[in-house]
């Protein structure tokens, strides 16, 4: 009989010393519970989900904690760490035995493994209706969010449906088209099945409208670009999501902007409210960061630009004086404002403009350049031109996809990617150059090691 457990809370060594093990574990850690018995009583089975979030951001330094933003908005062009930590991401020089990536690709299927047995424990069970449909669609929903990384990451990584764990340490590697399908087919049956209300007070547990936002930009990523701006309009349209004119209240727990967000559950170093903010905000108020903005990024806010004020801070150091970024504002304090923002409404706005400019039609044209509006007057700088054509829209999406979801999740990065603008980018505002191989992120050898009929990325 096939083992199945599900995991409540998982330690941080197993998410970070892989060494030549396989990435989805055959034998279940001391801290799991047998899913045939965990999917008998609704609370119990909903613990199970919620140790799945616990696990994304329990820990500094993760997948989803803060470890792919940054790694990411260095890859690109947001901002770099002054240390030699990162160097081979700064400078577009990664191998497969770079550090960290093990981690960008291990940590995700860990979460995928634990979607997977709440949805086979789910389907399985005597649970109540209402509780199966939100907990499968909260399952789908991550392993979605996963899936969505792991592609835009890796370009082609195994697809792992179901809890056979032999068979699937030793899957190849699906294409890109197929690992989209079963994300899109995730993401519709998640908004067929979560509640369209919250679970509780916060916006930390998916509800239909973070399926349908983040569907919104996996149609976007695939170019269909009527059903992405369809997608992103039912999400602005709903009235608990808001663009504040208080940049400063964007990023806190109680955003109306936030479509979800993930809380920190942290056990090892008090006040933590956010990882990012741990990690990026100086220990003192006359402090330095160790991360710097980059110039070329620095020099394209407008004059007045309310985000290059209010989400950038500076310190000097050796007589030059520094950008570093601070949306995040508390490094450690007690209670916890703050909470990790994943998906918010000004993305859908631009979702939709770059939707509405790319199909060919003047007056979706004049739309688009509407939703790029309501992005700059929270920013405070000048309305654009209703008369723009399709090619400089285009360009100014580019820019206020940038300046907006600035150090957020690697949009910058997998942008350039996705509009073939990496190349033109990055290697003029990179010192040492980049060029079309850069794009590519390898597979680390750690990963390649323990599954014969996985294949170094392109």
């Amino acid at each position: 009989m096939k083992a199945k457990f599900i995991t409540l809370y998982i330690a941080a060594l197993s998410l970070t010393n892989l060494s030549c093990e396989k990435f989805l574990e055959a034998d279940p850690p001391k801290n799991q519970t047998a899913a045939e018995a965990a999917f008998q009583d609704d609370k119990i089975a909903t613990s199970t989900v919620l140790g799945i979030y616990t696990s994304m951001n329990g820990f500094n330094g993760q997948f989803a904690s803060s470890l792919l933003s940054t790694l990411m908005s260095i890859a690109a062009d947001d901002y770099y760490y002054s240390l030699t930590s990162y160097d081979a991401y700064k400078q577009n020089a990664l191998l497969p035995s770079t550090d960290y990536l093990d981690r960008l690709w291990s940590q995700p299927y860990v979460y995928i493994n634990q979607c997977n047995n709440v949805i086979e424990g789910v389907a399985g069970s005597t649970l109540s209706t209402q509780v199966k449909a939100q907990l499968t669609g909260e399952a789908k929903f991550i392993r979605a969010f996963c899936y969505f990384y792991l592609v835009n990451t890796f370009n082609k990584v195994p697809l792992v449906k179901d809890t056979e764990v032999f068979k699937n340490n030793l899957l190849g590697q699906s294409t890109k088209q197929e690992i989209y399908d079963f994300i899109t087919q995730d993401l519709t049956d998640a908004v067929a099945g979560l509640s369209d209300a919250y679970q509780g007070p916060e916006r930390v547990r998916p509800n239909k409208k973070a399926a349908q936002a983040l569907l919104a930009r996996v149609y976007l990523y695939n170019q269909k670009w009527a059903l992405a701006e369809a997608t992103a309009t039912a999400v602005i349209g709903d009235t608990r999501y808001k663009i504040p004119t208080d940049l400063n209240s964007v990023f806190l727990k109680t955003s109306e902007e936030a479509i979800w967000q993930l809380q920190t559950v942290n056990t090892s170093t008090a006040g933590v409210n956010t990882w990012e903010g741990f990690s990026i905000i100086p220990t003192t108020s006359t402090g330095s960061s160790f991360y710097r903005v980059y110039d070329a990024t620095v020099a394209k806010f407008e004059i007045g630009d309310k985000r290059k004020t209010d989400w950038l801070k500076t310190y000097t150091t050796g007589g030059v004086t520094y950008y570093y970024p601070a949306k995040y504002k508390i490094r450690t304090a007690t209670p916890v404002t703050e909470y990790n923002t994943v998906l918010r409404l000004a993305e859908q706005y631009l979702i939709r403009a770059e939707a509405r400019a790319n199909q060919d039609n003047p007056a979706k044209l004049v739309q688009a350049i509407n939703d790029l509006n309501m992005i700059r007057d929270r920013a405070d700088i000048p309305d654009l031109s209703a008369n723009l054509p399709k090619a400089a829209v285009l360009l100014a999406i580019e820019k206020e996809r940038h300046l907006e979801l600035l150090g957020e999740w690697g949009h910058r990065w997998y942008d350039l990617v996705r509009t073939n603008r990496a190349v033109p980018v990055l290697s003029v505002t990179k010192a040492n150059g980049f060029n079309a191989a850069d794009q590519l992120i390898p597979i680390s050898e750690v990963i390649l090691n323990t599954n014969p009929n996985l294949k170094p990325n392109d």
